[in-house]
């Protein structure tokens, strides 16, 4: 539990910063097609499930802090 701790946060910031690369370099030249195909998929996908599992790693341990006080 320590390890998702301390890597699914900082895995979910690269990920979306790659994200957001790829969606500047697509609108600076939108002839290369970054945008379409499986390796935008696959990197939207591993984003938002980093992220919903970011987000569920957080609260629970948000909740578990509130109910030992």
């Amino acid at each position: 539990m320590r390890f998702l701790n301390g890597v699914l946060p900082n895995l979910t910031i690269a990920l979306n910063l790659v994200l957001l690369i790829v969606m500047y370099l697509n609108s600076r030249n939108p002839m290369m097609g970054f945008l379409v195909g499986a390796p935008f998929l696959v990197l939207i996908i591993a984003s938002c499930v980093c992220s919903i599992a970011t987000a569920i790693l957080l609260y629970a341990k948000w909740r578990n802090n509130n109910t030992r006080h």
